[in-house]
């Protein structure tokens, strides 16, 4: 099998599960994402950097890998060198507040690792370096995820999807249940440095939490398509997550047909008979199998999770408030107020799911009308959008297209264009989509390919030479 059509396989894959549970995928991220797309520190270069930066650790990291059982144990011993720098030499490098009987003594610690990713983190994604990748994130941020769950400290998540609701350590055990659009930062974040999970006491004290973040999650990693990245299977993150998917699942040694591990590989492309499962081992005797996708390349695999057109135009936080609110009114509303309901008009629109989404100021269109409300243009009306006077302004970056991609985009009923006959004669219309594309290729001169999002499967075309308008 190529690596085209292993491409292709995993693609109808994901589509179709996607299908079955008719909902978004929820996204699991690992550091590994944070140092492909800005150079964040693994754990192990993070603590070298800790231990170069502190004059008062006075061996090479390599002494405490030898003398530490464990990474967060070796964290638990440099806390203790950073409280006393900060309380010697190093009192100019804290802010004033964190010097107070009060202040954890773990804390100096967590503030440096906080500085330490605030500087190197991006604060717009225009700011990363790699263009390649800022096509990536760009296809990222359209999967318009449930949710996200990271173990990362850093804010890059929160600037890929602005809309989501931040939940940050033990936050994620108060409140209403999970709901949509928020990401859940179950170690700790930079912005919240005494959550950070970064010692052996943190780690214990997490352990003890986690059978109930992770009750909280099991619902999530059951109900919806799951994409872990960032991680390696020998991760203890990863392992502890697919441990109680697997225990509450109770099918052991079947494939998890939701749950889909990304593997790093750069020489991916080049791999014939690549693996579509992974083992992988969750204790001594015992391991999960998971669908696998080994790619040097996330944007594929960003495209396959995409969210369809009709989500795209719901903000995460509208639906958000209005299950935050639904949520306080039959929890905490109804029982200790006293409220005015018509239940005649209640039964009567949950009866109809229309009629129920004009509850909520949603109304749902037919297929006639979706087109269009969708496909509302002109080429001529085209045209002018894009500085022109008529037709040809248009028409000429579509020629473009298909000569830089061998695509034809008025080959077929598309996201950007629709043909529909009335008697004899043919009507071309085209959306906004088919808008944004063409002003993309008129200022940058050239279709890349990643632009187009077409199927896999359409056959190019040549491009018409005159429109039928």
């Amino acid at each position: 099998m190529s690596y085209h059509e292993y491409q292709a396989r995993i693609g109808k894959d994901i589509s179709t599960v996607i299908s079955d549970l008719q909902c978004q995928p929820v996204l699991f991220f690992g550091s590994g994402m944070s140092k492909r797309y800005f150079g964040a520190p693994s754990w192990t270069e993070l603590l070298r950097h800790l231990a170069e930066e502190n004059p008062l650790i006075d061996k090479d990291y390599a002494y405490y890998a030898q003398s530490c059982s464990s990474q967060p144990q070796i964290g638990k011993v440099f806390s203790d060198f950073y409280r006393e720098w900060a309380w010697s030499t190093g009192k100019n490098r804290f802010p004033k507040q964190l010097f107070d009987e009060a202040t954890p003594a773990d804390l100096f610690l967590k503030t440096a690792i906080a500085q330490h990713f605030d500087e190197r983190t991006p604060k717009e994604l225009s700011d990363l370096p790699d263009e390649s990748l800022a096509k990536e994130i760009g296809l990222l941020a359209e999967i318009k995820p449930h949710a996200v769950i990271t173990t990362n400290y850093d804010t890059f998540l929160e600037t890929v999807f602005p809309d989501h609701e931040v939940i940050v350590g033990q936050n994620a055990l108060r409140g209403m249940p999970f709901t949509i659009g928020e990401i859940y930062k179950i170690h700790g974040c930079v912005t919240e440095p005494n959550e950070i999970v970064i010692t052996s006491d943190d780690y214990a004290t997490f352990q003890h939490k986690k059978k109930f973040i992770a009750a909280r999650l099991l619902s999530l990693f059951n109900e919806h398509p799951l994409l872990i990245c960032g991680y390696s299977a020998q991760d203890p993150n990863v392992a502890s997550i697919l441990a109680d998917i697997d225990e509450a699942l109770g099918l052991p040694g079947s494939l998890i047909e939701n749950i889909y591990f990304v593997q790093y590989n750069p020489d991916a492309a080049n791999q014939k008979n690549l693996p579509t499962e992974t083992l992988i081992q969750i204790e001594e005797h015992r391991s999960v199998r998971v669908k696998t996708i080994v790619t040097s390349d996330f944007g594929w695999v960003f495209r396959a999770f995409r969210s369809p057109e009709n989500l795209n135009a719901v903000p995460a936080k509208t639906l958000r408030a209005i299950l935050s609110r639904s949520y306080d009114l039959v929890r905490s509303d109804i029982p200790r107020k006293t409220l005015q309901v018509d239940f005649d008009l209640l039964e009567r629109k949950l009866e109809n799911a229309d009629e129920f989404a004009d509850l909520f100021g949603i109304t749902t269109i037919d297929s006639a009308a979706f087109e269009t409300a969708t496909y509302k243009y002109s080429l001529t009306e085209v045209g002018k959008k894009l500085g022109g006077n008529g037709w040809h302004e248009a028409h000429k970056y579509i020629q473009q297209i298909a000569e830089d991609t061998g695509r034809d985009i008025k080959s077929t009923d598309n996201k950007y264009h629709k043909q529909t006959r009335i008697n004899k004669t043919l009507f071309r219309k085209y959306s906004e989509a088919a808008i944004e594309l063409l002003s993309k290729v008129k200022t940058a001169g050239e279709c890349d390919p990643d632009w187009l999002d077409l199927p896999d499967d359409e056959e190019a075309k040549e491009p018409t030479l005159f429109p039928a308008e």
